[in-house]
């Protein structure tokens, strides 16, 4: 596994808080060393790259305002655009973000900084159907 994740970093397609979510995770199911994890998280936030790490200002402004808007009873004010796959941490959906998927509309429930990648459909424990 540890070379696995080594190859992922050294590609540079990555987003940096995914990539250390996933090393925790395979560390603490056994299969990376302390030293491994170490090594990987080092080498993720030195060749981390920022445009893949950072959503664009405006995305994070555009998921803030979503989420307020979910936390206080209210559905956003902006359209629900249909969801395009995203191809990476650059393009993906963030907590808050609102999107249209198969007719329905659903609202980013992801923690806060994880960038989401899959549908609705394929990761349901990340989106919330609004009614």
């Amino acid at each position: 596994m540890h070379e696995i994740i080594k190859n992922v970093i050294q590609s540079g397609s990555y987003e940096l808080a995914d990539i250390l979510g996933k090393i925790d995770i395979l560390w603490v199911q056994g299969s990376l060393t302390e030293n491994e994890r170490l090594e990987l998280m080092a080498m993720a936030r030195a060749k981390a790259d920022p445009k893949n790490t950072f959503a664009p200002l405006q995305a994070q402004i555009d998921a803030l305002a979503a989420r307020v808007a979910r936390l206080e009873g209210q559905k956003p004010a902006e359209d629900y655009p249909e969801f395009v796959q995203p191809t990476g941490g650059h393009d993906a959906y963030y907590a808050g973000a609102a999107v249209t998927f198969d007719g329905k509309k659903y609202i980013c429930i992801a923690p806060e900084g994880v960038a989401v990648v899959w549908s609705p459909e394929v990761y349901p424990s990340y989106w919330e159907e609004l009614a």
